[in-house]
């Protein structure tokens, strides 16, 4: 979700065993599946040859392209994530090379990738312009020419009266995309799926004690609305965005 990038941080939230609604409490972006968004990309012929999926976290994304026929690398810093998307690989039947390794770097995953699809990844380097600039670098060290990049990330827009602290402004795509060594072909609003709950913002909260207030509107909105979501499952406001490689 929307915190700044801390590995440990992440690992401890992959190990909490907590559950709300059947599904992990912690991990709020995991909905035991891909992303509706992430299946439409794909059904329209969007991802093509080899597939990076950074901040891979379950794997359910990296499942999807490798189950549709696609070679697909999933890499994440916390090692209890990869070990619960070869898990979740392993029941699914299919085969993906899951890694523990530094999105900023992908050291030794050089010229590789024909497609990147950032789900939910990016936006967890809050306000650091260089560490953006510098993912984004690294992703187009590990691409090959002509390669794609998508990217699904927490918008400024308001869903059902939800919206995230620290969600990413349109400019920060115009400026950083460029810089990193990407053409900006599309940019436009779409939702993303969370198994959102109260005792997951109020998690979040409490590890970002620095912006822990910035929850408590998110907090009061989601007490009225958590009872009338379906499965605990709500639409969050996310940005989806599209890039060329510039070769």
């Amino acid at each position: 979700m929307n915190v700044p990038v801390d590995p440990s941080r992440f690992e401890e939230m992959y190990r909490d065993e907590q559950t709300a609604h059947g599904l992990p409490t912690a991990t709020p972006w995991d909905i035991g599946g891909p992303q509706p968004v992430i299946r439409q990309l794909v059904a329209l012929g969007a991802v093509k040859g080899d597939v990076l999926d950074p901040g891979t976290g379950p794997g359910h994304h990296a499942i999807h392209y490798a189950s549709k026929g696609y070679s697909a690398t999933g890499i994440d810093a916390s090692p209890t994530a990869i070990q619960r998307a070869r898990q979740n690989a392993e029941a699914a039947g299919v085969s993906v090379d899951f890694q523990v390794a530094d999105a900023t770097v992908l050291e030794g995953l050089e010229n590789r990738f024909d497609t990147v699809v950032d789900s939910a990844f990016y936006h967890t380097f809050s306000t650091d312009t260089e560490l953006q600039k510098s993912y984004l670098r690294a992703l187009h060290r590990a691409t090959k020419p002509g390669a794609r990049l998508f990217m699904f990330e927490f918008s400024t827009h308001n869903v059902n009266g939800l919206s995230f602290p620290l969600a990413i402004p349109e400019d920060n795509f115009r400026e950083i995309l460029p810089a990193g060594g990407w053409d900006l072909t599309y940019l436009g609003p779409t939702t993303y799926q969370s198994n959102i709950s109260v005792d997951a913002i109020q998690a979040m909260a409490a590890a970002n004690p620095d912006i822990s207030e910035n929850f408590e509107p998110l907090l009061e909105r989601l007490r009225i609305i958590e009872p009338l979501l379906t499965d605990g499952i709500a639409h969050l406001p996310f940005w989806q965005v599209h890039a060329t490689r510039i070769d």
